[in-house]
């Protein structure tokens, strides 16, 4: 299905409108997910699906509600995802690698080496911002659903979070920063 189905036809079960659900939301989640650090980003985007099939009836919404939806529902399951392994660290030989690999995977890929460094020296909050308005172009006011906040904050975390970034992005730490 090359249009967007309603959200009636998602919920009478419409296989083509699941398709196009499936093939427009389930990357975005799955790179949302990843870029989040969590342990499973399959797992998460499998669980995030198999959610919002379970509850669309109850959902009652525009497509922008629906989708501001489905994130709510991500941005759940990757908290959960992080308490989780909080609670439960899972202690290797290669620990530290690991960490800076799944630091490494929180990262914008942008090819640009200066910016990436930047966003890996964000809090894992600040990057979930930056993603959801930059990669996944989200609305001040969608962001605001998701993340469980008042509009005003979380304008004000967007602005701070690109205030930071711009601050990092013109000093010279990340230099230092990339080196060590």
């Amino acid at each position: 299905m090359s249009s967007r189905p309603s959200i009636a036809q998602l919920k009478n079960g419409d296989s083509d409108a699941w398709a196009w659900f499936f093939a427009e939301f389930s990357g975005q989640i799955a790179g949302y997910a990843r870029r989040m650090g969590v342990s499973d980003p399959d797992d998460v985007t499998g669980t995030v699906l198999e959610t919002v099939a379970r509850s669309v009836s109850n959902f009652s919404g525009s497509h922008s509600q629906f989708r501001s939806w489905v994130f709510s529902i991500a941005h759940a399951r990757i908290v959960d995802d992080h308490r989780r392994r909080d609670r439960r660290p899972e202690i290797e030989f290669t620990e530290s690698h690991d960490r800076t690999q799944a630091g490494a995977d929180t990262l914008i890929v942008s090819g640009d080496p200066e910016l990436e460094v930047a966003m890996n020296q964000l809090t894992e909050e600040q990057r979930s911002l930056l993603h959801l308005r930059f990669v996944l172009e989200l609305s001040t006011k969608e962001i605001a659903r998701v993340t469980e906040k008042s509009e005003v904050a979380t304008r004000v975390a967007l602005h701070r979070c690109s205030k930071r970034l711009r601050e990092l992005l013109s000093s010279g730490d990340l230099e230092m920063a990339a080196e060590s």
